[in-house]
């Protein structure tokens, strides 16, 4: 039972449909399995192709960032961060020609102060603004919609890392760039990394694997194409149902249950509805996680300054509901 913000468990559709073709993505029926997927990711994500293109690469949402940042991003660049995901925007940022990097350091879990961050985009003028939409460090939920509202006011471009966000909370279609995975949220297989991006964007050089502009209309090389059927499944399942209100609904009784064992680390109001996080307390964190798996249950360590501080329990996944969210915090806290 995966407690982990992916792989998530997946649902009996996909495991029954996942290995009963064999298909070569050159056949005519790729193309029409590509269609679909595209059309579906563009209904989760709230986006008309009218303004965004779609780029879907064979990698993970790592990939997906770091082939948005290569081929897009370009000029005075401010960076909100406050975990370890912004630290790896950064950290690809850093090394790009053409790109004057700015951080705008909220503190570790923390989301900016709006004032703030306003003023500072108005004195500096950052061609973009780039923001992780749900940083998984922590929990946190950035406030998308105020900081693209910053953005289209101070003229600057928005890229948002929304790997662990799409299809649990609503992408901001005034973004530029949206990075995505087919894995968490969507609930399906790893293995495709997607970009949306404003069809007025310039492409930049870069190298072919991480070149979106290659992967908008074409598959160029071999991709997973069991994890574009998985994906195909998924959207399906997303479709039909409303997946955000279940990811609420779960998300409080994760609240409920470990807050009367654990001290969550954020504040109600700043938390995602995908991951929460718990502060260790007296508790030894490496008994938590052997209890946990022990008895089946995959919870998430800490990362970074906090990796022997909190625990961190996602409910994502068709597996996950309230009596094993319930089972899981009896565990950890007999």
């Amino acid at each position: 039972m995966l407690f982990t913000p992916g792989p998530v468990n997946l649902h009996p559709a996909i495991k029954a449909r996942l290995f009963e073709v064999e298909l070569s993505h050159r056949q005519p029926e790729f193309d029409d399995l590509r269609s679909r997927v595209k059309d579906g990711l563009f209904t989760a994500a709230g986006l008309s192709q009218n303004d965004h293109r779609l780029s879907l690469l064979h990698g993970s949402g790592t990939l997906a960032v770091d082939a948005g940042l290569t081929s897009l991003v370009r000029g005075k660049v401010l960076v909100v961060d406050n975990g370890v995901y912004c630290e790896r925007i950064i950290t690809t940022l850093e090394p790009l020609p053409g790109v004057a990097l700015r951080r705008h350091a909220a503190g570790l879990g923390r989301p900016p102060r709006l004032d703030e961050l306003e003023e500072r985009v108005a004195v500096e003028r950052p061609d973009w603004i780039a923001v992780v939409h749900h940083e998984t460090t922590t929990g946190l939920l950035n406030p998308l919609a105020a900081i693209a509202e910053i953005a289209d006011r101070q003229a600057s471009r928005l890229f948002v890392d929304a790997v662990s966000s799409l299809g649990a909370h609503p992408v901001e279609p005034r973004a530029d760039v949206v990075c995505f995975n087919s894995n968490k949220c969507l609930e399906s297989l790893p293995g495709v990394a997607g970009v949306f991006w404003r069809r007025d964007l310039q492409l930049y050089p870069t190298v072919p694997v991480l070149d979106v502009g290659a992967y908008a209309d074409a598959v160029p090389s071999t991709p997973n194409v069991q994890a574009f059927l998985a994906l195909d499944i998924a959207l399906e399942l997303l479709a039909v149902e409303d997946r955000p209100a279940r990811y609420r609904r779960l998300a409080r009784k994760v609240w409920e249950a470990g807050g009367r064992r654990f001290e969550p680390l954020l504040p109600e109001v700043d938390r995602s509805h995908v991951l929460t996080s718990f502060r260790v307390g007296d508790h030894d964190l490496a008994v938590l996680f052997h209890r946990a798996l022990d008895h089946g249950y995959v919870i998430y360590r800490g990362q970074a300054a906090l990796s022997d501080q909190i625990f961190r329990v996602a409910n994502l996944g068709y597996a996950i509901d309230e009596e094993v969210i319930e089972e899981l915090f009896s565990v950890l806290d007999p």
